[in-house]
């Protein structure tokens, strides 16, 4: 199956610039978890308004009620957006994820140490069995890094190592493994979160948003207390929370929105064949290959 654009998703929320208002500057699917504080939080991520400065006011172009920044739900529909200067699409780099992953001994303390603590799908709830728990077997599960393992190079660059409290600063390590950068995922779930399909709002009281269509009943679900007690020195991170909330922002709402990859290739596929003949193709190739390379050096 080639990858999709987003935008194929039914988008029942659509926002324009007033001034063009047949061009849209995003849209996503509102699942019903979406308030109108979150949609004014989006646009401040995915908007920058050039000229004259002031505050943006954001206009249902049927009803013309004006968004505010409550929790109230944000109705389907279109929304003119209207602001004295300029306004402009962000260009933020969206950072893409592998869609395969090769599990690694140098992995084996992060899935001890997630699968230990959460015990559970934190996003959906479901439970691991405890023999499963005991004998470190997750079939089904998943320990997921939140911010992905095969960008650890721009995790060093960006300096993002101080999200990490529970590692010591050794020479030559980098803290992506801590249990605080991952959670612990059913299979099908860690495909949607590895997508930037669903995430967590830690901005709002750890909220899920489901970017797609809800099939597993996950949005405006709250992700669960067990990964994030502020008592336990391997909780999860916020600021890794909130790293990925505004990648999946970026991903779904922006324009047409970032491909869909394909992780499920058929049997006798050549896997990176199709990668390199895909969208990012080149970027994605090379990722896939620097990490196989690193895992046998």
């Amino acid at each position: 199956m080639p990858p999709t654009d987003r935008s194929n998703h039914p988008r029942s929320v659509s926002f324009y610039d007033s001034t063009h208002p047949d061009v849209a500057l995003g849209g996503f699917v509102q699942n019903g978890s979406i308030t109108e504080a979150n949609f004014l939080d989006m646009l401040d991520i995915l908007l920058v308004v050039e000229g004259e400065p002031g505050p943006l006011r954001v206009q249902e172009r049927i009803s013309n009620d004006i968004v505010s920044r409550t929790d109230a739900p944000l109705k389907k529909g279109v929304y003119d957006i209207h602001g004295q200067g300029s306004i402009q699409v962000n260009d933020e780099p969206w950072i893409y994820r592998l869609t395969s992953h090769i599990a690694t001994r140098r992995e084996d303390r992060f899935r001890h140490e997630i699968g230990h603590r959460d015990r559970k799908c934190v996003i959906s709830g479901l439970s691991l069995p405890e023999s499963f728990i005991q004998t470190d077997g997750f079939i089904g599960f998943a320990a997921v890094h939140i911010f992905p393992r095969e960008h650890e190079s721009l995790w060093i660059q960006c300096n993002y190592q101080q999200w990490v409290t529970d590692m010591d600063d050794a020479a030559g390590s980098s803290k992506i493994n801590s249990a605080q950068n991952g959670f612990l995922l059913q299979k099908t779930v860690q495909q949607l979160f590895d997508q930037y399909l669903v995430s967590v709002n830690p901005d709002d009281g750890y909220k899920i948003v489901a970017f797609t269509f809800d099939f597993l009943g996950l949005d405006g679900r709250i992700l669960d207390p067990v990964c994030r007690n502020p008592t336990d020195p391997h909780h999860v991170s916020d600021q890794a929370l909130r790293w990925h909330y505004r990648q999946s922002v970026l991903a779904n709402v922006r324009r047409g929105g970032e491909p869909i990859f394909e992780h499920d290739f058929p049997p006798g596929t050549d896997m990176l064949s199709e990668i390199l003949a895909g969208p990012y193709g080149r970027e994605r190739f090379e990722l896939e290959m620097g990490v196989r390379l690193r895992e046998v050096v």
